[in-house]
């Protein structure tokens, strides 16, 4: 009798006789619960087995650490572990980098930090300890953050175009202050490419001129948008523009510097996470998606927009494509203008 996709199979006394679909499907779930040549162990998959510890370079309320904790809290429930926040400032970055590298936990410490230590912190120091690019693999991009230029009460100008004009009028008068890293190299960008020129005022900590722009001492800043919200609110700053192709919840009044005629100036700003370049693939892509899942969770989500920032949902790959384009873009502006700030 010749083999049949359909011969009768005996089951104790009854008969049955399988389809091919039948067939088909019971081969396909032996493939499935069959262990695959290379797959994860078993430590992987129970992953996380203890607390999971998230290293930042935000200061304690701040708001890189106020999403962090609400990131930290989310996972927390969904991981059925604790996540727990550790503040490391210091060094743009630097420091919470090294305290992130020098963990050895079983893939149990990540690092989140905005995008700008994996795209230039290269460029504002040398001799760092550490390659970003091959020791800090991107996970994903959390959320988006917004940098703005915000003026003093005591300057005349009101727009965008205001300022520009300001400047062309009086070279070197006018001052600035700046985060460093990324929004640095951005302005500068910005005052070369319109032919401008500012004096710029360093801080050790650039939101301390907050207070010296409410005073007038300081014309301009040029800073993300968080703690700038408050300070205008109370008339002791003026937002000028919000340096993105797209208008800030914190701030929906406020023109975007292309649409205040300045595109030059749009900046895209966001939060990662990272992991330790030991950790597998398979894990990866795991803690990803589990993030992604969370920040789209209605009530995450809500908090995460009432402070300012939108939720994102980009996987491993784009953020990783996101991250080179933007270093090498800002490696080109250093290149062509200078990279480092006055200290």
């Amino acid at each position: 009798m010749k083999p049949s996709a359909t011969r009768s199979i005996s089951v104790g006394l009854a008969r049955y006789v399988p389809t091919r679909r039948a067939i088909f499907e019971a081969a396909l779930g032996a493939a499935l619960s069959a262990p695959l040549a290379g797959a994860p162990a078993v430590a992987e998959t129970a992953w996380p087995t203890r607390t999971v510890r998230l290293v930042t370079l935000a200061a304690p309320g701040a708001g890189t650490d106020a999403v962090a904790r609400t990131l930290a809290d989310a996972l927390s429930r969904r991981w059925q572990q604790p996540v727990v926040v550790d503040n490391r400032p210091g060094g743009e970055g630097i420091v919470s980098i090294e305290t992130f590298l020098a963990a050895r936990d079983g893939n149990h410490t990540l690092l989140f930090n905005p995008a700008g230590v994996w795209t230039a912190l290269h460029l504002i120091h040398e001799n760092l300890s550490f390659d970003t690019v091959r020791e800090l693999i991107p996970l994903t991009l959390v959320v988006q953050d917004f940098l703005a230029l915000a003026a003093s009460p005591h300057l005349s100008a009101v727009t965008l175009a205001d300022i520009v004009e300001t400047a062309r009028a009086r070279p070197g008068a006018l001052t600035w202050a700046c985060a460093p890293s990324v929004p640095y190299l951005a302005f500068t960008s910005f005052l070369k490419a319109t032919g401008l020129e500012l004096t710029y005022v360093p801080y050790r900590n650039p939101i301390a001129s907050l207070l010296d722009l409410a005073e007038g001492r300081v014309d301009l800043a040029f800073l993300p948008l968080s703690p700038l919200v408050g300070p205008a609110q109370a008339g002791k700053l003026r937002l000028i523009a919000v340096a993105s192709d797209e208008r800030a919840p914190l701030a929906s009044n406020v023109p975007t510097a292309a649409e205040a005629g300045f595109p030059l100036l749009s900046v895209f700003g966001g939060h990662c996470l990272f992991a330790p370049k030991e950790m597998p693939e398979a894990l990866r892509t795991r803690i990803a998606a589990d993030v992604r899942a969370t920040t789209a969770q209605g009530d995450v989500a809500r908090r995460l927009l009432a402070m300012g920032y939108i939720p994102r949902t980009d996987s491993p790959q784009e953020l990783a494509a996101f991250l080179e384009r933007e270093r090498k873009r800002w490696t080109e502006v250093a290149q062509r203008y200078g990279a480092k700030p006055a200290q």
